[in-house]
């Protein structure tokens, strides 16, 4: 079968909201104080502590009541038409702090393209994965621009990484691949202990798409049992798989809260989220989004999400950053090919309020695990260079045990090779595995 799959992700014509609230609450507000205020307003939320044993269940929340609280980051879900109680609630000053639209993410839709070529199928392939707080990253001196290539060893984005140098694996680190799912029978990881949990109503954690499969390669593969060349990143972290896109590549903010939620509670150093959904150009970051991103810092992970695929550099047109990438506190990731250009689709750090690209990663034709019965794929994205980020974040906290997720951002950034292309596009340049 051919290995390379065409996917087209562009989100600008898809819908954007769902119609409920995310409500951010105070953080040092309890689920009693919480719960009495929106009583108040004849408001019933669940607990998300409630829904521990099927985690998808959390969206019972919705139906038998007016919403849920994810208790790790204080935030609500309200459903829709409750805008005014909220108001009311936010307008009191106590628990209620601030209301934004939930909106809708999403992967690709997948469909094999047709065999072009024996060693060569030309393909453009638009996966949706898609800041540090502080300084955005200047742009690094000119140099000649490193080109990797494939070899019997490794596939090309490996030796990019630095990652044969490195005597880090990962172990004892884990990391979560917020995605489409997993195929949990892989070839590659038949002797690997994977977590793995559905917050999609209707559909195990099986990974129907492929996006999830291929990013948890990326970040946590090792070799192919299909060819015997390295293509992971991580190979000895602890890979936990959370289902948060359906296997048409959708989902909403309130089963990525659900899934983040589920990885920080399980120790989870590093999350990877190839996902996200346009924004404008001059739009704000969502507040509620990068809120719970420093929150989630203060526990001990770091959220990592891709920059997105909206651009078409080909044509002059670069978009920026998608969500829930553009806030400061997650860290975003453009895209590079194997010449260390900046990939076609690899969207660019426009907007003035948050928004940059913090690093890059290797985001065109990239070799990884794929769902049943081809194993494997070959496909391009942001998508695709997030997940090699994500595992070199774990080899680093292999490497520096006590770090804080900051001083892995940090060690990241700093430690990233500059490839000679501006900070709009590829923020300090190329991720490397610590040596």
């Amino acid at each position: 079968m051919d290995p390379y799959i065409n996917n087209q992700a562009a989100s600008g014509n898809k819908p954007k909201f769902t119609g409920k609230k995310l409500v951010l609450l105070h953080p040092e507000a309890s689920f009693k104080n919480i719960n009495e205020e929106a009583n108040g307003a004849s408001l019933r939320l669940a607990p998300s502590g409630n829904y521990k044993n099927k985690e998808e269940d959390y969206e019972k929340a919705f139906s038998e009541g007016d919403g849920i609280v994810f208790e790790k980051f204080n935030v609500a879900v309200i459903n829709a038409d409750h805008d005014d109680q909220v108001n009311s609630l936010m307008a009191a000053k106590q628990s209620f702090q601030y209301m934004e639209p939930e909106r809708f993410v999403y992967a690709l839709d997948s469909a094999p393209q047709t065999n072009i070529g024996i060693l060569l199928w030309n393909f453009i392939c638009q996966i949706f994965g898609i800041k540090k707080p502080g300084t955005v990253p200047k742009d690094p001196p000119p140099v000649v621009p490193p080109v990797f290539e494939s070899d019997a060893t490794a596939y090309w984005a490996i030796h990019a990484l630095g990652a044969l140098q490195s005597n880090k694996t990962g172990r004892g680190v884990n990391l979560a691949i917020l995605d489409t799912g997993m195929t949990l029978d892989h070839p590659d990881f038949l002797n690997r202990e994977v977590f793995s949990k559905s917050f999609i109503s209707g559909e195990t954690v099986d990974d129907f798409n492929g996006h999830g499969t291929h990013c948890a390669g990326i970040a946590t593969g090792g070799v192919s049992a299909s060819t015997g060349i390295r293509y992971g990143t991580a190979s000895e972290a602890t890979l936990y798989a959370g289902k948060v896109l359906s296997n048409k590549g959708v989902g909403s903010d309130s089963g990525i809260l659900a899934g983040m939620e589920w990885a920080v509670n399980n120790g989870c150093k590093v999350i990877s989220m190839s996902l996200g959904a346009s924004v404008g150009e001059n739009a704000r970051y969502s507040n509620i989004y990068n809120d719970l991103a420093k929150r989630s810092m203060d526990l001990g992970t770091l959220i990592i999400a891709a920059a997105g695929n909206d651009s078409q550099r080909s044509h002059d047109s670069i978009k920026p950053v998608n969500h829930p990438g553009n806030c400061p506190n997650i860290m975003a990731v453009g895209a590079l090919d194997k010449n260390s250009a900046i990939a076609n689709f690899s969207c660019g750090g426009l907007n003035p309020d948050g928004g940059s690209v913090d690093i890059a990663g290797p985001g065109v034709e990239i070799y990884s695990s794929w769902k049943k019965p081809q194993d494997y794929a070959i496909i391009s994205g942001t998508s695709m260079a997030t997940p090699y980020v994500a595992g070199v974040a774990a080899l680093l906290c292999e490497a520096y045990p006590d770090a804080s997720p900051m001083e892995i951002w940090d060690k990241l950034t700093t430690g990233a090779r500059n490839v000679g292309l501006p900070a709009r596009d590829a923020g300090t340049g190329l991720v490397q595995a610590p040596q």
